[in-house]
């Protein structure tokens, strides 16, 4: 085989799909038009909708910048009239026009450093290359370039107008106003320019932060830029607006999203490197472990965190009401407690709570794992709990049941203190429940010493902090009732353990007829409900004014 070579190039029928290179939505058609105009050194831009004689509605965009050497570099897929340096600048790609070729457009265009004009009728099938584009003489003392291109019916597209005029950098009058523009970088708490881009950063602002993070001259597009968080202290995002970088370039032809090459790469990194050094100006912190220790990798001189933790509270088995309490500066001697689940927790907090001087404790926070003062604290876990009963001591792991026969004269919990030395802390406490998180009443075992003071109430409201978890399912009833059902046992079970069974048959009696009878009867009334046999009669309701009385019986 005879050895040769040759040279890339675009094959002929590519020209016929160029309608696809673009969605043809105005967005698109807006932006690569600007853009145009802003490399041809226009001083404004004048958007009209008007009424073409051969177009009907149509969008006249004008500018008033150096025009054309020749018409045909508009229609010559991936060539461009743009300078070397321009066309390096901004890896300018010579297709942006080509975003009208499913619509077509009329052109007047001004010839650069003269007085001559051309005007220019392509069809859709012109831009296709299925037929050919007309040149013709233009009216005198025309210059910069006018586009003329129908507008589609349903179009919105004042709306358009004003995002493609928002962040571009050249006033942009539509329809006689001038569209409002404003930095894109406006708001930052800090900002700095690196190789020709401006980089702002943010504090953790959420209406912001889900905007399109990165603008080329009024093209805005959302990529992925690092941030950095951090667990008590203000959180980082970045946008960036490109100045005059060669370098950065957007992936052709649609420019929806950035080339990941070494540029991309260098950006990333510095934009991380400005987080950390704005961390270290401004003190205190509460980075991850992780973060900080790479912040210092970078060369970055960083303190260890502020210690700061949440106070501990205990979980609710009700996920909804999750209580949040502001992080507390980190005393000596403070405690960090690991629990298992909200009947874990919920108990070690009662015993704790009769304590007369509680010690200082502190939930867990994972992140901070590997700083000096957080590997340093001394961690609680429930070990076991124990119980007596007349003398007779047994003791058992947080999860399984003792199966105790009436309430027991003495409660502990059994727990584990690590730090520097591991230790035993026993805790007396008056109340313990044991069985499974978020399960059911009945598959708990409520255990009450004979010396508490525990109230029904004060027992009800620990049940249900302890174990009520709402179902999803939708035949499970509405949040609403399944709380007042569960209440509802949980204040039969409580009252029966602390007073006895024929107290909750009253109580439960008495909550029917206050939830659902009380409000039935006149305040002046007074009646009498009787219940013999299954049969219930009702006395001493008055009748209706002028009303004949009616019998008050019902089986």
């Amino acid at each position: 085989m005879t050895s040769f070579s040759f040279h890339a190039q675009v094959a002929a029928e590519a020209i016929e799909k160029v309608g696809r290179l673009f969605n043809a939505s105005i967005d698109d058609i807006l932006n690569e038009l600007l853009q145009n105009a802003r490399r041809a050194g226009a001083a404004k831009v004048l958007i009209d909708q008007i009424e073409d004689p051969r177009l009907g509605p149509a969008i006249r965009i004008a500018d008033d910048g150096a025009g054309l050497d020749d018409p045909r570099s508009l229609f010559s897929l991936g060539k461009s009239e743009w300078s070397k340096a321009l066309s390096q600048s901004e890896d300018a790609a010579g297709m942006g026009f080509f975003s009208l070729a499913n619509r077509g457009a009329k052109i007047v265009a001004g010839q650069k450093g003269t007085d001559q004009t051309w005007a220019i009728a392509a069809t859709p099938d012109a831009f296709h290359g299925k037929e050919p584009v007309t040149v013709d003489a233009g009216p005198e003392g025309h210059h910069g370039l006018t586009v003329i291109f129908p507008e589609k019916k349903g179009e919105h597209f004042a709306g358009a107008v004003r995002r493609a005029a928002r962040f571009f950098p050249i006033p942009v009058i539509f329809n006689g106003e001038e569209m409002p523009s404003s930095d894109f970088l406006d708001g930052a708490d800090h900002t700095e320019e690196w190789q020709g881009i401006r980089i702002g950063v943010f504090g953790r602002d959420l209406s912001r932060y889900h905007d399109e993070n990165v603008n080329f001259h009024g093209v805005t597009l959302k990529i992925p830029l690092p941030e950095l968080q951090q667990s008590w202290h203000r959180s980082y995002f970045a946008r960036i607006d490109v100045v005059d970088c060669a370098h950065l370039k957007l992936v052709l032809p649609a420019r929806k999203d950035v080339v990941r090459d070494a540029m991309y790469a260098a950006l990333m990194k510095e934009i991380t490197r400005l987080y950390f050094r704005m961390v270290a100006v401004g003190g205190a912190h509460s980075l991850k472990f992780k973060d900080y220790h790479f912040g210092r990798t970078l060369g970055i001189d960083l303190k260890e965190a502020v210690p700061l933790l949440r106070p501990f509270t205990p979980s609710c088995a009700d996920t909804d009401r999750i209580v949040v309490l502001v992080p507390e500066p980190v005393e000596a001697g403070a405690l960090v407690f690991e629990g298992e689940g909200p009947l874990e927790e919920q108990t070690f907090a009662r015993a704790i709570a009769r304590l007369d001087r509680p010690p200082q404790l502190f939930e867990p926070h994972s992140a901070f794992s590997g700083y000096s003062w957080y590997d340093g604290l001394r961690w609680i876990q429930i070990r076991s709990y124990k119980m007596e009963v007349g003398g007779a001591v047994e003791e058992k792991e947080p999860f399984d049941l003792f199966a105790a026969n009436g309430r027991p004269d003495r409660l502990e919990l059994v727990l584990d203190v690590s730090g520097a030395e591991k230790t035993e802390w026993v805790l007396d406490t008056d109340l313990i429940v044991q069985g499974v998180d978020y399960g059911s009443l009945d598959e708990a075992e409520i255990l009450v010493t004979m010396q508490s003071s525990i109230t029904p109430s004060n027992l009800t409201t620990f049940l249900v902090d302890a174990l009520y978890s709402p179902a999803d399912d939708a035949e499970a009833g509405s949040y609403e009732d399944q709380k007042r059902w569960f209440s509802d046992e949980a204040e039969d079970l409580s009252i029966a353990l602390l007073e006895t069974a024929h107290a909750a048959d009253l109580n439960a009696i008495v909550r029917v007829v206050e939830r659902e009878l009380v409000w039935r009867v006149p305040r002046e009334d007074a009646i009498l409900i009787r219940i013999e046999h299954r049969k219930i009669s009702v006395e001493g309701l008055s009748p209706p004014v002028g009303g004949s009385p009616e019998p008050h019986a019902a089986t």
